[in-house]
């Protein structure tokens, strides 16, 4: 008998002794079969999506790495040395040589500062006997602070010329106590010969312009470098004690004088381990993600039956993906030419154009773990280090460096996102003493006969670059094949760490491969939760169709098992009437 219970349909099995409950749970199970291979197939789905977010963070951990080193002055550290660290210290760019050089420093720079020479009992007491003004000179600029009320006090009025607007960028205040008496002071905030303060007018102030003494005369620094300026009077002058444009990528910090005639040595040399930190850092990231792209497409042979990877034969990642970098690492730098010997006996080209020639080689041979991986040769990384730094440091960290090969032109610009890396061939005529045409890589280019300047056209590779002709006579110059001996080449380099920078950006973008293979998986996840939704709607009405038929089912059985008794209660009663 089958019986209601909160709308539910429960069996009392009553009817025929059979257990319908249990008859339509294992028939709804078979039906859910289908349901757990969507589950288990949308489990897959959403499995690779987390190992491309997996991949994704590993590839913007590279980013970030390659980013701190893509960079001259970023890869390539100098280490500077004195002789004497208390008189003067000094910083390097990659710009600077290896080399030394011998500073005497004859005068600090300093700036202008004047004291009142009488004061006040204390810094409370009003300066101002009646409505004032404060007048003063600086840098070629007369500058009056008007209507200073009568009764400012010294503390006030030195609020007031380090807080106003017309002030407070040029000078500034203060004052010293000498035990009993309080003095007012003003000094100018740059140093240097030319940043005098003059004090002209202080209106209503119980100070005169003429009480403020100068107590130190602004000066420029004076220093020699390696003996020059050679006369004895003669010095090289600036207006700060920080020098930076004296010697070509070396800052010197003045801190005192030297004798006359002593100098102070500094030593400029290469960090050549911090660089050998650098190319270190840049191997393990690019085999960090090298690894997690090899785990993901690999095919396991060691049974009977090859077994790939979750995400083994995705095109995406083993070629969009893994062999773009690939690429980037085995192949010539973008802008770089290759080093050749000319028949004239000199060379032309860059020292080092790809990474193998620095010892960086991916392992093809050796099997296991490490096959794929890039390796270093130590003795090969050290002997480029040592022959030439900074060829090594272009290689890794050339920000879109410009350059000419031919003394026909002379690289002038480029427009960083407009102009892109790479080599730019040349070719231009001059008629009449003027600059009449000129292409570049074939493409017709902007010229400016009076600047003799060469612009690259929009809508071309080319675009943004500028150069500007040397050679002014008649003629027509250049080649258009790049590896004639006549061609006039322009470069824009960039290194192997901002080139795969630059294609990670590509790769982890909105339109990139990861983004789009992403949203791809999204979607079929989408697709399928969608079939899930329609299957268990489907065995929900299954399960309802099968409950009600055996209710009654049920219910009919019972129905008749009654009837039975009832008729067997009635022949058993007929028997016992007759006898």
């Amino acid at each position: 008998m089958a019986d209601s219970i909160s709308g539910n349909i429960n069996f009392a099995g009553l009817g025929s002794g059979t257990d319908f409950k249990a008859m339509i749970d294992g028939m709804v199970k078979v039906e859910r079969m289908h349901i757990n291979r969507l589950e288990n197939w949308r489990g897959s789905w959403s499995g690779k999506i987390d190992k491309f977010q997996e991949l994704n963070t590993s590839l913007l951990s590279l980013q970030t790495t390659l980013k701190s080193m893509d960079t001259l002055d970023e890869f390539m550290t100098r280490a500077v040395t004195t002789s004497d660290p208390d008189t003067l210290t000094a910083t390097a760019t990659s710009a600077a040589l290896v080399t030394t050089h011998a500073i005497e420093i004859s005068q600090l720079a300093q700036n202008d500062i004047h004291v009142t020479a009488s004061g006040a009992s204390s810094i409370k007491d009003p300066i101002f006997t009646s409505t004032g003004s404060f007048t003063f000179s600086y840098q070629g600029e007369s500058v009056t602070l008007s209507n200073i009320a009568a009764g400012t006090t010294m503390e006030g009025f030195v609020n007031m010329i380090n807080a106003h607007a017309d002030s407070r960028s040029k000078i500034r205040a203060t004052t010293i106590n000498d035990g009993t008496t309080t003095h007012l002071q003003i000094y100018g905030l740059d140093l240097g010969a030319d940043n005098q303060v003059i004090i002209s007018n202080t209106t209503g102030m119980i100070f005169n312009a003429g009480d403020f003494g100068q107590t130190q005369e602004a000066q420029n620094s004076k220093i020699k470098v390696d003996g020059f300026p050679p006369g004895g009077g003669d010095w090289i002058e600036r207006d700060t004690n920080s020098i930076n444009d004296v010697i070509d990528g070396v800052t010197i910090n003045l801190k005192k004088t030297t004798a006359p005639g002593s100098t102070i040595n500094v030593g400029i040399t290469t960090d050549a381990s911090g660089m050998v930190e650098n190319v270190q850092k840049f191997v393990d990231q690019v085999n960090t993600v090298r690894t997690l792209i090899k785990d993901l497409t690999k095919v396991d042979t060691s049974s009977e039956k090859a077994k790939g990877s979750l995400l083994t034969g995705n095109y995406g990642v083993e070629l969009l993906i893994g062999q773009r970098l690939k690429d980037i690492v085995s192949s010539k730098g973008i802008g770089f030419s290759w080093y050749e010997q000319l028949p004239s006996g000199d060379f032309k080209g860059d020292k080092y154009s790809a990474l193998s020639q620095l010892g960086i080689m991916t392992n093809a041979e050796s099997g296991g773990d490490k096959m794929g991986l890039l390796e270093i040769d130590s003795d090969k990384l050290n002997a480029a280090l040592l022959d030439d730094p900074y060829a090594v440091a272009e290689l890794f960290a050339a920000n879109n460096k410009g350059e000419s090969d031919s003394p026909n032109v002379e690289y002038l610009s480029h427009i960083t996102g407009v102009t892109d890396p790479g080599d730019y061939n040349v070719q231009y005529e001059i008629s009449g003493g003027k600059l009449i045409s000129a292409t570049i890589n074939g493409n017709t280019a902007l010229v400016d006969a009076a600047t003799w300047q060469i612009t690259g056209n929009g809508g071309h590779p080319e675009a943004g670059l500028a150069i500007r002709v040397e050679n002014h006579n008649d003629g027509t110059y250049g080649n258009a094949s790049s590896k004639a001996d006549d061609a006039i080449l322009v470069h824009i380099k960039l290194g192997k760490a901002g080139e795969m920078s630059g294609a990670i950006t590509d790769i982890t973008g909105e339109e990139g491969p990861l983004s789009i293979l992403e949203k791809n998986y999204k979607s079929i996840i989408s697709s399928i939760d969608k079939k899930i939704e329609y299957e268990e709607n489907r065995i929900e009405l299954f399960e309802k169709n099968l409950t009600n038929k055996y209710a009654r089912l049920d219910a009919l059985l019972g129905k008749y098992q009654g009837m039975q008794a009832q008729l067997t209660s009635s022949i058993k009663q007929l028997g016992s009437g007759s006898s």
